[in-house]
């Protein structure tokens, strides 16, 4: 237990102290800051013809800008602290030190997926924190009647998001160890989220022309992110007005579910990849 503590702090402090990661934090802050104040220019009607979603309830309408904005930047977010997690051990030969000395490798993985988690989680809460503030301070006034369906929808917007962040973080992480050219292994991750964002145009039609009557494209979209998202309709029915957040989340659950799977599955594959083969 301490050999895991151990490396899944020193895997939070390498990623606290990576520059890329650095620079795509204060990148999404400031992000953030243009996304709140475009839903205060929007929702005062100081843009004509535009109007923000689910305007009817501006508690969840302005949630709504807060889970669209940190699982759309959330997954350059994943995809760079999945790949960093490898390649950074890589590139100064930390990897090759740690599997030669008395640590057994799934200690090192199991350690280094708990510090990515950690870090992820400070980082979600960080922007949602700074979105937040951001809103408050630019439409304090709006948003005062609406702040209990505001902030009881918060928790269950990270917990959505970070399930959704982690599926692009666990990939990224998968072919980083898959891949030995870091830098390919960055675009193919990078690929990952525009596969997920066009899937069924990309895999399910294309599929279901293959295999006709089989339903395999859409069974396989409702295990993409962005399908999930979009097409699933999880963002009408997470932010649906005329009901609780408790009962909002409840109508995402087994989309929610089907995410911690898709994590747990590819967070596995990475576990045997790691344990059995060379990645120094």
């Amino acid at each position: 237990m301490a050999n895991l503590l151990a490396i899944a702090k020193k895997e939070f402090v390498d990623l606290l102290s990576n520059h890329m990661v650095l620079i795509v934090i204060i990148a999404m802050l400031i992000n953030i800051v243009g996304n709140a104040y475009d839903f205060y220019v929007v929702s005062s009607g100081w843009r004509p013809g535009a109007r923000v979603m689910y305007d009817s309830n501006m508690g969840v309408a302005a949630c709504n800008n807060v889970f669209f904005g940190i699982t759309w930047f959330g997954t350059i977010i994943g995809i760079i602290l999945g790949c960093s997690t490898i390649s950074s051990e890589r590139a100064g030969k930390a990897l090759s030190t740690l599997t030669t000395k008395p640590v057994y490798r799934d200690t090192i993985i199991n350690g280094k997926i708990l510090g990515a988690l950690a870090f992820l989680a400070c980082v979600m809460m960080l922007f949602i924190a700074f979105h937040t503030s951001a809103l408050l301070i630019l439409c304090g006034s709006l948003l005062a009647p609406f702040l209990l369906d505001y902030f009881s929808r918060l928790l269950f917007v990270f917990l959505f998001s970070m399930a959704f962040v982690m599926a692009f973080l666990s990939l990224s992480m998968l072919i980083s160890l898959l891949v030995s050219d870091q830098a390919f292994a960055m675009i193919l991750s990078t690929l990952t989220v525009y596969i997920s964002y066009e899937f069924t145009t990309l895999v399910s039609y294309n599929l279901d022309r293959i295999l006709p009557g089989y339903g395999l494209g859409g069974m396989l979209a409702r295990f993409s992110p962005y399908s999930m998202l979009w097409e699933g309709g999880v963002q009408d029915r997470f932010m649906n007005t005329g009901i609780g957040a408790w009962e909002a989340f409840m109508e995402i659950l087994p989309d929610f579910t089907r995410l911690l799977l898709v994590v747990t599955i590819v967070l596995v594959l990475s576990y045997i990849v790691f344990v059995r083969r060379d990645i120094s």
